[in-house]
């Protein structure tokens, strides 16, 4: 017994000894490299910077569904970064005393009569087992490309090791070897040393294990001033038709200015409504952007950040509203990202995301789906016309590949005689950056004909609803989800950046029979106003929780627009993409989280986001003060709640793949 308890005794000394002084030391390294930066919470980014002792402990508690570390974003500057230490602590006591323990059972026969050098001897193995954890995890985050080559392979190993933090954890484990050595040999001589520390470990596993955020799951937006509500509401018992066209980049319209006459139709209802002339999407690909239309909530306010997770209960989407109050409701949708399985189906009588559903993902890029998208909405219009209805319409076309089909693949760009089209654009190894201008100019003269095609048909969709009297009774939202890129900063696609190619997308809203006050509003505005404006628009309350402004009060009230600031993010889980970007009518700001990096441009006179300025100014603080206080909101339903998983099965993950979502 004797021997077991010195083993006992010996590996707890050892394992607490590296915990804490790794606690330490880490600590201050984290805090040093990211004084100018937002420290991400460790449980939600791909980070990889943390000692052994918490990995292991988030390892655990995700397979047995307990709380992980919560803890949140951290403000610029060196002193904030310390209130990292208390509960690296914790968990290093809790998790070191429990490694401890199993390794003194196993080597109790070998600890001997010399306490001292045995418990230096465990040292050595916890810091293996530390960097055994270490290169496992690293070497499991590295993305494999389809029959990747060698350079792929050693290219995105060697990214890892530097951008996830594995370097750093290998170099904390082995740069505080010595120091964990001789303070494990004075703590292996002191006889109180294990009961202490096992009684300090079980009340902190107790404390880590019952954690919950004291926060509430609706908290009122406090990312901009309130504004008094409208006194009336504009369109009371009006049909509402939300629009939202997949892909589509305000600038590349006549109403936004665009040299082509790519979208009549739709100028013609910003000609008689209002036009939101400095609108973004919360995020860059699909799924996210449209939940956040349908919530009036940011990532972090709805909680839908990856397709591996449906919208939870305690969110109120705009359908459950309008069905509430009364309205019939319906939706064809389009693509698998906007499928009924992630809670979009939630509010709707109808929600059709079978009619338009490819057979196969390269289906997905060659149909043309607006014909049968219009004539599908043009049945249930048909059928619900004597309703108060809300439909919602998901056009797909605009989205690659680019090709539209006659006479929209030569409408903007006849005269080309050369031999890249927009087929398979996003795996096209041809269409690169240093394509050539001449073949890129009618890449883009495709991406144009692909809108006006799915314009032309909201013409006929206006059509429609005249031909059934009810045009004059229907406010129509025209959005989108995302833009594209054509390599303005290197890239093409999307669900990379959130440069303003990608960000910047129409809101168009038409109220018919109501003149409005500002029929343009330049103001920063939101695809998360589109809830709030809407239900303003038909006299419904707004759900809490929801951080959108109504716009309506400034479109058809007495409210002045005003300085806002709008926030957009992209969290791909399980990658090294890990952005958020703050805007206002003169600033913009992109914190890159892994690889700490931020870029800030002077948008007024630097549109196109061309110069760096290179540090974080003043709205480093306040992207800091609108995390800060979205994270609770987002870990509270997490904790509460846990995730509501999405499964997704090998066809829709074949789907994806080919569209480049789940492309690290």
């Amino acid at each position: 017994m004797s021997r077991l308890l010195g083993g006992i005794r010996a590996g707890v000394s050892a394992a607490i000894a590296v915990g804490v002084i790794q606690s330490v030391v880490e600590t201050l390294l984290i805090g040093a490299l990211n004084s100018s930066y937002i420290l991400a919470p460790g449980s939600f980014f791909n980070v990889k910077v943390y000692d052994g002792f918490t990995k292991l402990h988030a390892i655990a508690a995700e397979s047995l569904s307990l709380p992980t570390s919560g803890m949140n974003f951290m403000a610029g500057g060196f002193a904030a970064k310390l209130a990292i230490l208390p509960e690296l602590l914790a968990i290093n006591i809790f998790v070191a005393a429990l490694v401890g323990i199993v390794l003194g059972i196993g080597l109790a026969p070998f600890v001997g009569s010399e306490p001292v050098r045995a418990v230096r001897r465990l040292v050595f193995a916890v810091v293996l087992i530390e960097l055994i954890v270490h290169v496992a995890l690293w070497a499991g985050g590295v993305h494999l490309p389809v029959d990747p080559s060698l350079n792929e392979i050693t290219r995105n190993a060697a990214r890892n090791l530097l951008y996830d933090g594995t370097l750093l954890a290998i170099v904390v484990a082995l740069g505080t070897l010595p120091i964990a050595l001789a303070i494990a040999g004075k703590l292996a001589e002191s006889r109180p040393v294990l009961p202490v520390s096992l009684g300090l470990a079980a009340v902190l596993g107790v404390w880590l294990a019952a954690r919950t955020p004291a926060v509430e799951i609706n908290p009122s937006s406090t990312l901009w001033p309130e504004v008094a509500a409208n006194a009336a509401a504009a369109a009371k018992d009006y049909n509402v038709i939300l629009i939202s066209i997949d892909s589509l980049r305000a600038d590349h319209l006549s109403a936004y200015g665009y040299e082509r006459d790519t979208s009549p139709a739709i100028k013609a209802l910003a000609d008689d409504g209002v036009l939101c002339l400095n609108n973004s999407s919360t995020t860059a690909w699909t799924l996210p952007g449209h939940m956040s239309m349908m919530t009036g909530r940011t990532l972090l306010g709805h909680g839908v950040v990856s397709d591996d997770r449906m919208l939870t209960d305690d969110v109120a989407t705009l359908a459950e509203s309008l069905h509430n109050g009364g309205y019939t409701t319906g939706a064809i949708v389009s693509a698998p990202y906007v499928e009924a399985r992630y809670g979009f189906g939630r509010g709707f009588d109808h929600y059709d995301d079978n009619t338009i559903k490819f057979a196969t993902h390269g289906e997905s890029y060659k149909q043309v789906t607006a014909p049968k998208l219009q004539e599908t909405a043009a049945s249930w219009l048909n059928s619900n016309a004597d309703r108060k209805l809300f439909l919602f319409l998901h056009y797909w076309d605009v989205h690659y590949d680019y090709a539209p089909g006659p006479p929209y693949d030569t409408m903007f760009d006849p005269d080309y005689d050369g031999d890249i089209d927009g087929v398979n654009f996003y795996f096209n190894p041809r269409v690169n950056r240093r394509m050539d201008d001449r073949d890129l100019e009618h890449v883009l003269a495709l991406y144009d004909g692909e809108i006006r095609l799915v314009d032309d048909h909201l013409a006929k969709l206006r059509g429609t609803l005249e031909s059934l009297g009810i045009a004059d009774r229907t406010i129509i939202i025209v959005t989108s989800d995302h833009g594209d890129e054509f390599f303005e900063h290197g890239r093409k696609g999307h669900h990379r950046s959130l440069y303003d190619e990608i960000l910047r997308v129409p809101l168009v809203i038409y109220v018919p029979g109501e003149k409005p006050v500002r029929p343009v509003l330049e103001m920063e505005t939101s695809i998360i106003d589109i809830m709030p404006t809407v239900l303003s628009l038909v006299g419904l309350p707004t759900p809490a929780g929801v951080e959108g402004e109504d716009l309506s009060r400034v479109a058809y009230g007495d409210t002045e627009e005003w300085d806002r600031k709008t926030l957009s993010e992209l969290y791909r889980l399980g990658s090294l993409n890990c952005q958020v970007s703050m805007r206002d009518s003169n600033e913009k700001l992109i914190h890159h989280f892994n690889r700490r990096l931020i870029e800030r441009y002077a948008v007024t006179e630097d549109p196109s986001e061309a110069t760096d300025l290179g540090d974080g100014g003043e709205m480093l603080a306040e992207m800091h003060g609108a995390l800060e206080q979205l994270w609770p909101v987002y870990w509270s339903r997490v904790s509460r709640n846990g995730i509501n998983e999405v499964v997704i099965d090998s066809e829709t993950e074949a789907r994806l793949k080919a569209l480049g979502y789940l492309d690290d």
